[in-house]
């Protein structure tokens, strides 16, 4: 099979060193020859993001900096709506036809929880046949935990596959809700943001930051 586009798409509100580190993960078990970050304007299952999309794209942007291989796009920030992966993944199907982006099979990265959820999709089947997944696990989901888990939630039919399609990346605990909660309190990051994207949220004044950096800790 020749090499992969990753397509990892999200809030990014705000998006975080774990983020960065597990795509750097996932191109390296892959061998994916490209990414494309895609931060949504609104994810259709949640709520409204923290941060504007310009924001949140512009963060993007400065996380993946370092990735020659990353494409930061913000094609569901300029549909202005909610997003859906069927509708995303259509798209550059067809970006890939016209030679925008390059060609190759698409892999949608997604988090155990998403996966669990994933026949809730709009569209799922045809979703997996264009874009095939590719799950990392999330806590509290383990890799002792999780077949079970896929089995009693996908059946003896698709099990199979979405264990398959499960990376072996160890699950860490950050969550940009917790980066969001400490920012706003003035705790401590210590590392959970690439330096670049604090210094933006901070100057920009996100998430209700006054703009004091607190020692890393």
């Amino acid at each position: 099979m020749s090499a992969p586009v990753v397509l990892f798409g999200g809030t990014f509100d705000p998006p975080h060193r774990r983020h960065v580190e597990l795509l750097k993960g996932v191109d390296a078990l892959l061998r994916a020859k490209q990414a494309i970050v895609i931060p949504a304007w609104r994810n259709p299952q949640r709520g409204e993001p923290g941060a504007s999309g310009k924001d949140r794209l512009a963060m993007a942007s400065l996380a993946f900096a370092g990735m020659p291989d990353v494409v930061v796009s913000g094609m569901e920030l300029d549909v202005g709506a909610p997003s859906y992966s069927i509708d995303t993944v259509r798209r550059i199907h067809a970006m890939q036809e016209s030679g925008e982006v390059m060609r190759g099979p698409l892999r949608l990265l997604i988090g155990s929880d998403q996966a669990l959820n994933f026949t809730s999709w709009k569209d799922w089947a045809d979703l997996v046949a264009l874009a095939t997944p590719a799950v990392v696990l999330r806590p509290p989901h383990t890799r002792e935990d999780w077949p079970a888990l896929v089995h009693e939630r996908h059946g003896e039919q698709w099990a199979p596959r979405w264990l398959e399609w499960t990376l072996p990346i160890d699950p860490v605990d950050v969550s940009s809700t917790d980066i969001r909660a400490r920012l706003a309190k003035g705790e401590p990051l210590g590392d959970r943001l690439p330096e670049a994207v604090e210094r933006y949220v901070r100057s920009a004044g996100l998430y209700g930051v006054t703009g004091v950096t607190p020692a890393r800790s």
